[in-house]
């Protein structure tokens, strides 16, 4: 078991959440994080959370977005446990769901997908099959958005996370990506795409929030 999974045990749900919380915002401010989200999304839009994890970083978009409804998605056995009660009727939650799977399965297709601090922990060599996935979507919604928020390199948060990554999650496979490289990475997989920069690397670099679209 990872470092991080084990602290988790030991504390328990509740402490867990409040110690989550204090070590997420050593690395992003959530608030600023959902602002930039926010102002990528269109109104009364269905969003496909991809990776969710445990949710928290949806409280601050959820809030800010009584229009938003919400799948989110996540490999593991449990995804968005932390939501907040007051959002329950607008998420609905899927764990064990790999995108691959929720595009195969007949699921409802999304307005917006949101890869979140999703592409570096992606093997360089298992980008180009989730970028398949996300083609698929593309085609059956011209429309779609795709909103990436990730890390840039070469900043001390951005190493620090590495680190933690590395050997507090457990992920040895842990690869950042710039937004340039991102881009050619998308344009390359998904052909000819506009893309839309947020501030948020201005006010919370190295975080950035970039959206892509047809």
């Amino acid at each position: 078991m990872a470092l991080g999974a084990t602290i988790r045990q030991l504390l328990g749900p509740r402490l867990a959440r409040h110690a989550g919380r204090w070590y997420r915002s050593i690395y992003v401010d959530l608030a600023k994080e959902a602002g930039a989200i926010d102002a990528a999304i269109p109104r009364n839009a269905h969003l496909l959370d991809i990776g969710g994890g445990d949710g928290e970083p949806l409280n601050h978009l959820l809030s800010r977005r009584p229009d938003l409804c919400v799948t989110t998605i996540d490999p593991g056995p449990v995804v968005g446990q932390w939501i907040e009660p007051c959002f329950e009727k607008r998420v609905t939650r899927l764990p064990r769901t790999s995108l691959t799977e929720y595009v195969a399965g007949g699921s409802v297709d999304p307005d917006v997908i949101l890869i979140a601090d999703v592409m570096h922990h992606i093997p360089k060599t298992a980008r180009a099959n989730f970028l398949n996935s996300v083609g698929l979507l593309l085609q059956r919604v011209p429309h779609l958005r795709i909103i990436v928020k990730d890390v840039e390199p070469g900043h001390w948060r951005s190493l620090l996370g590495y680190w933690s990554d590395r050997y507090i999650t457990g992920d040895l496979d842990v690869n950042p990506i710039s937004r340039q490289d991102l881009a050619l990475l998308f344009e390359g997989a998904l052909g000819p795409l506009r893309r839309e920069d947020t501030d948020l690397f201005e006010s919370d670099g190295p975080n950035y929030v970039v959206s892509f679209f047809r």
